[in-house]
């Protein structure tokens, strides 16, 4: 599957593709689609898939209410400041911490996620997932503790660890194009919610910006569609603006954010149905949020299982930005067995 912009590297998708690895392995269970979304499920406003005290907030299709009216409807230039100005405060905060749900609609089948993110200074970050299906269990980590990424997933027995060296990466990157360091650390997965946003920034057209009520809290919703950079790379070279992405690939991003902090409480990847209408793929909720909280000074410290087995591929990313010659000469493998 190719990538979307993410939280970090694997965090993102990762969390759709166990999903999928267990519904594809037969581990059927209780999940087994009780509640699958309605069409255009979005448009309506409504508590998220969370912990039962997490505040409402957009967008799920068991709400019976109607959605709330938008007003001060703007254009894509408005949602583009927007977008900006809450990035930049995202990344103002010295910490940022908050629970997380994510609910991918695979087909038939709904999955819930439920997990914590925990962001310092400096490209640090904490965020782990847990799923269960069935039997099946599922456990992602990704720490970094902005030298070294680390990540951690079990499906089942099954575990694998891997090792990024950031810091190498960025400036083998930095040294090959005049990209801007936000583009960079969200192209590479880092970066956590502000990485998030300049992703969705690099690879989405905002088209519209509107505000909308949700249970007496006003929120700033942003919506647009893929660029043709990132179309590109599903449809070929050149792709036709009318032609459909495949099923796996959402085709509209919206964010809602909080009126006075900006903060993107969720974020939900559409699909357009066959029906005309549009339902969510992704949904990603934020709740019991803080910021510029006391961390614990090992809160980003990571030390991996002893009996798995770890892979460094550092060298795999650097290799990206390497001239066609030199990308994966003898000497650079790209993965390997990580030696820290």
């Amino acid at each position: 599957m190719k990538s979307l912009p993410r939280l970090t590297f694997a965090a993102f998708l990762s969390a759709v593709t166990v999903c999928a690895v267990i519904s594809l392995s037969g581990a059927h269970g209780q999940d087994e689609n009780p509640d699958a979304a309605k069409p255009d499920a979005a448009t309506s406003l409504a508590k998220p898939a969370g912990p039962e005290t997490a505040p409402k907030t957009a967008g799920d299709a068991s709400d019976k209410k109607p959605a709330a009216a938008r007003r001060n409807e703007k254009s894509g230039g408005s949602a583009l400041v927007t977008l900006g100005t809450a990035r930049d405060r995202l990344i103002s905060y010295r910490s940022v911490e908050a629970q997380m749900v994510e609910t991918v609609d695979l087909g038939l089948r709904r999955f819930r996620l439920k997990g914590s993110y925990l962001q310092g200074t400096d490209l640090k970050l904490r965020l782990e997932y847990d799923l269960l299906v069935g039997n099946t269990e599922a456990h992602l980590v990704e720490v970094c503790d902005g030298q070294i990424l680390w990540t951690h997933q079990k499906i089942g027995d099954e575990e694998r660890v891997t090792r990024r060296n950031v810091r190498q990466i960025l400036t083998a990157a930095s040294s090959a194009g005049k990209t801007p360091q936000n583009l960079l650390t969200a192209e590479l997965g880092l970066g956590g919610l502000p990485g998030l946003l300049a992703g969705i920034q690099k690879s989405v057209q905002l088209e519209k910006q509107w505000d909308q009520d949700v249970n007496e809290q006003t929120f700033v919703v942003i919506e647009g569609g893929w660029k043709k950079n990132f179309r590109s790379k599903f449809l070929g070279p050149d792709p036709d603006p009318n032609q459909p992405l495949p099923a796996f690939v959402p085709d509209q991003v919206r964010i809602y954010f909080e009126q006075e902090s900006l903060f993107p409480r969720r974020i939900l990847y559409l699909k357009h149905s066959e029906d005309g209408t549009r339902r969510p793929m992704v949904t990603l909720d934020f709740v019991d949020v803080r910021w510029d909280v006391e961390l614990a000074e090992d809160a980003f410290d990571y030390t991996p299982p002893e009996k798995v087995a770890r892979q460094d591929v550092t060298q795999a990313y650097i290799n990206r930005f390497a001239p066609p010659e030199q990308a994966g000469a003898p000497g650079t493998p790209s993965e390997q067995t990580a030696t820290e």
